[in-house]
């Protein structure tokens, strides 16, 4: 037994004298394991992390995944269509050897002009039933192609509801929207702020916990396994790139440490099964400060870490295309990894995932017939670069690109029909960073990155 196994025995045992905020918020989530209908474990069919490493039944389980955070909508019973075209996107992406998808497990409906119209929670323990049962058949066909899910159970920003929702259901309080009066151009500032109070708003912060006990706790209708023992499940992400805010006075570094260390601890007590992480972005998600990085992540609580890598959405990149200042925009992408890399593996002793980047289309086109010359390099570029580090027995490990659109096409049928599901968020303009299931040359790099990946893990 690793040292790894045993600080986390001894977390786990004390996981009920968790900070005070998250203690307060636990009372009426926590079950007693003995009725909850625990199965055993299959210990051979879990991916954990042993010495720095993932394994899956003894192997390295490395891998390249990608983002479909709309699976639950397509799996919705009620949507025409939707649980068919999953199957076949999630037949497609095993033909290109991906096993690994980071999904949607938890959405808040909310009033913002950029958020998704309709959210798991609809109020305070008011859940759509129908969006649940659509997360239940996409982790159960996942199971049928041993795939595995990264699901992050809510969002810091407002594209589904997320934390300001929560926060806005208990204050009464108007949310800052950062998508009026124009689409992404509002007060983010504000809203970032507004968002943060979720660490420093206990019952805001109840609301979070309680759904997020009562998935782990959910019985998959499709296939009878209680989350807490399904295998298909690899990961509980705290939630879509949390951030400390931007005021300290709001929440800073302290309270966020604090939180993400509670919460992780929270999830840990109620499911010893699966790996938790917190879904940040990175250095860049914590105030561009490495330190409050490492402190975040620091935490037996947290099995491994992540970092998230946007070109065009931090500057660095203004047109997408082959040429010198994309050479130079990859050129520092990668220097921006290997610095998560270094801190992952020589600091923190834990697996990295790049578990977000994508790149528009040549000259941000977003019709799928368009070139994507740049982004097939980039991709190949950051897939070489996990493996190397795979090779090199580093923390690099995986990789889950943003994002896979499939089959679906903007502007056919409704923007939430099955057909018109792309992987866009639809505060984004649709097809701006989608995988379409025409990207020939980019699919051949995807699986030319997983055969790579396949070798070294034997």
């Amino acid at each position: 037994m690793s040292n790894y196994q045993i600080t986390r025995r001894n977390f786990i045992k004390t996981a009920a004298f968790a900070l005070p905020v998250v203690a307060a918020g636990c009372a009426g989530a926590r079950t007693n394991p003995a009725s909850a209908g625990r199965g055993p474990k299959t210990a051979d069919a879990f991916v954990e992390v042993r010495n720095g490493r993932f394994e899956l039944r003894g192997r390295p389980y490395f891998y390249v995944g990608t983002n479909l955070w709309y699976g639950c909508y397509l799996g919705d019973p009620a949507l025409p269509g939707g649980r068919r075209r999953l199957v076949r996107e999630l037949d497609r992406l095993q033909r290109i050897g991906v096993n690994n998808l980071r999904l949607l497990a938890g959405s808040e409906t909310s009033p913002l002009a950029g958020a998704i119209p309709r959210g798991i929670t609809r109020a305070p323990h008011d859940w759509d039933e129908h969006l649940l049962q659509g997360l239940d058949f996409c982790l159960a066909e996942m199971a049928r192609r041993d795939m595995r899910g990264v699901l992050f159970v809510s969002n810091y920003w407002q594209w589904s509801g997320g934390f300001a929702q929560y926060v806005r259901w208990i204050t009464g309080e108007t949310i800052p929207d950062p998508d009026r009066p124009v689409m992404a151009r509002g007060n983010w500032a504000a809203f970032m702020k507004f968002s943060a109070r979720l660490y420093v708003t206990p019952a805001a912060n109840r609301l979070y916990l309680d759904y997020t006990a009562r998935l782990i706790r959910r019985r998959n209708t499709v296939n009878g396994r209680v989350y807490r023992d399904d295998p298909a499940i690899m990961t509980w992400e705290l939630a879509n790139e949390p951030r400390p805010g931007t005021n300290a006075a709001v929440s800073g570094v302290l309270e966020f440490c604090q939180w993400v260390e509670a919460t992780a601890r929270f999830i840990h007590a109620q499911d010893p099964n699966h790996l938790v992480c917190t879904g940040s972005e990175g250095i860049h998600g914590c105030l561009d400060k490495p330190e409050a990085f490492i402190r975040a992540h620091q935490t037996p609580a947290i099995d491994y870490v992540t970092v998230h890598m946007w070109l065009k959405n931090w500057g660095w990149l203004k047109d997408p295309h082959l040429g010198p200042d994309y050479e130079r925009a990859a050129a520092r992408a990668r220097d921006h990894v290997e610095q998560h890399n270094v801190m992952a593996t020589d600091i923190l002793h834990k697996p990295l995932v790049l578990e977000e980047f994508g790149l528009p289309r040549d000259h941000e086109k977003y019709d799928p017939a368009s070139p994507a010359a740049a982004r097939d390099d980039y991709y190949r570029r950051l897939f070489d670069q996990v493996a190397e580090s795979c090779e090199a027995g580093r923390a690099l490990q995986g990789a889950n690109f943003w994002t896979w659109g499939g089959e679906g096409r903007a502007g056919i049928g409704k923007p939430d029909s099955a057909t018109a599901l792309t992987g866009d968020p639809f505060c984004e303009p649709q097809g701006l960073n989608s995988v379409f299931d025409t990207d020939k040359n980019t699919l051949a790099v995807v699986a030319q990155a997983n055969e790579k990946l396949a070798v070294l893990a034997k």
